[in-house]
């Protein structure tokens, strides 16, 4: 895991501890009374694209993306997110970029407590790969899922962490996969 990405998670561990510890204080549920604040709300995620091709050692872009969703119920939400690159990774001379990321998902959300809950997302995903090595630039779409959690705070923000498969294909005969760990932080409107 790289270095960004893990101080990122600590930085929002540490947020969701506290907003855990305000609940105490009249932030979650209201007096027993199920609280559920749902509809449009949108995002932005920062994280790593752990791209892994055969014959070569797992390269590490690192990417941004913007999602924006609608929840239907409190466990149910549709979702759509692009983004790009913000640096590209090198395995001894090859480098891989991602100027590309975007999605369109299904969201089942598990809440655990009034400040937790873990989800899961299932859809489409894909991404825009460019490499200085064999079939320069492809753009791949396909089935992608992954799971997460999130912690809401007061006022509707919300900090999460997510490990999501974005996409597998093949670069002239060799098969490759796009795994995606990212942290960030929702807003209900």
């Amino acid at each position: 895991m790289s270095k960004k990405v893990a101080a990122l998670g600590a930085g929002v561990a540490l947020l969701a501890s506290s907003a855990v510890m305000a609940g105490g204080y009249g932030y979650g549920y209201g007096n027993g009374a199920e609280y559920y604040g749902g509809g449009l709300y949108i995002g932005a995620n920062l994280g790593d694209v752990y791209y892994k091709e055969q014959g070569f050692d797992t390269i590490v872009p690192a990417v941004a993306f913007v999602n924006i969703g609608e929840e239907i119920n409190p466990y149910l939400a549709v979702e759509a997110r692009v983004g790009g690159g913000v640096a590209g990774d090198n395995f001894r001379f090859f480098h891989v970029d991602v100027p590309l990321i975007y999605g369109g998902y299904v969201k089942g959300t598990l809440p655990v407590t009034p400040w937790f809950a873990g989800y899961a997302i299932a859809g489409v995903g894909g991404m825009e790969v460019h490499r200085n090595y064999a079939n320069f630039n492809s753009n791949d779409a396909g089935f992608s899922y992954g799971i997460g959690g999130q912690f809401t705070l007061y006022g509707g923000a919300r900090l999460h962490a997510e490990w999501a498969r974005i996409d597998t294909g093949t670069n002239d005969g060799f098969s490759w996969s796009a795994d995606q760990l990212s942290v960030g932080v929702s807003w209900l409107l």
